[in-house]
């Protein structure tokens, strides 16, 4: 495995994906969250070694497990047809690191640290309308903010508008490697940069604050991995996630 893309699984493994206990399993481990049970990226099946499709998907259910993530992207993707057969949801993330100067300047002046509460509203906003965005599940994703700020330092950066939070991003950080996360810009306020804007922002923060390995997570499918490209961001692999589907 390359070794920048090593690094930020490591990173993940200690902030954004650590869980509080594990547990260990025939196809590799099972990370658990009991303070939030609902957030899947704390509630999974770690799978570590090569198995049988049958095999993964009887450990998921026996672990009550309904997240798979697998970094091995060969077994991912053997994995991934089995699982879509029984509808699983089958996704792809790209794991990007800032390797390059930015093509597009951001106005930092614009962008102010802020609490985690300060962010909610906007987020609410966010994702209107997305299955999973029940006040349930998001009063569990903002919970997970709070124990991952337990495991590494983590600030949160806004763009307002009119004294709203129009854009805004997590910046994670633990000595020199630091994450960006949760990258979100109101409906109404998207196309005027706003986006890019917080996210360099961030980053330099994190640079002055010793920061030599800047990374982030987007999804393969979706169009904001080619912001972060013109951001400095290149790809240096993806891994796969299974997610189960609702009963």
């Amino acid at each position: 495995m390359d070794r920048k893309l090593a690094r930020a699984y490591a990173f993940l493994a200690r902030g954004e994906m650590a869980g509080d206990r594990r547990e260990p399993s025939s196809v590799g481990t099972a990370v658990f969250d009991d303070e939030v049970p609902l957030r899947l990226d704390s509630n999974f099946l770690r799978v570590e070694r090569d198995a049988r499709p049958e095999a993964v998907l009887e450990e998921a259910r026996r672990l009550s497990r309904r997240m798979i993530h697998v970094e091995e992207v060969e077994l991912g993707e053997r994995l991934a047809p089995f699982f879509a057969e029984r509808r699983w949801l089958v996704r792809r993330h790209v794991v990007m690191a800032q390797l390059r100067k930015p093509e597009r300047n951001g106005k930092a002046g614009l962008v102010e640290e802020v609490d985690e509460e300060t962010l909610r509203p906007a987020r609410h906003r966010v994702v209107t309308g997305q299955p999973w965005g029940t006040p349930e599940v998001m009063a569990q994703l903002f919970a997970g903010k709070q124990l991952i700020a337990r495991r590494v330092k983590t600030r949160f950066f806004a763009l307002k508008v009119d004294d709203e939070v129009a854009s805004y991003t997590d910046l994670y950080q633990d000595g020199s490697d630091a994450q960006i996360e949760d990258v979100g810009t109101v409906h109404e306020h998207r196309r005027r940069g706003f986006a890019s804007t917080v996210v360099l922002a961030a980053i330099d923060v994190a640079r002055r604050d010793g920061a030599k390995f800047v990374f982030l997570v987007a999804d393969q499918d979706d169009w904001p991995k080619e912001l972060y490209r013109r951001l400095g961001f290149d790809e240096l692999g993806y891994y796969v996630k299974l997610i189960a589907p609702h009963t």
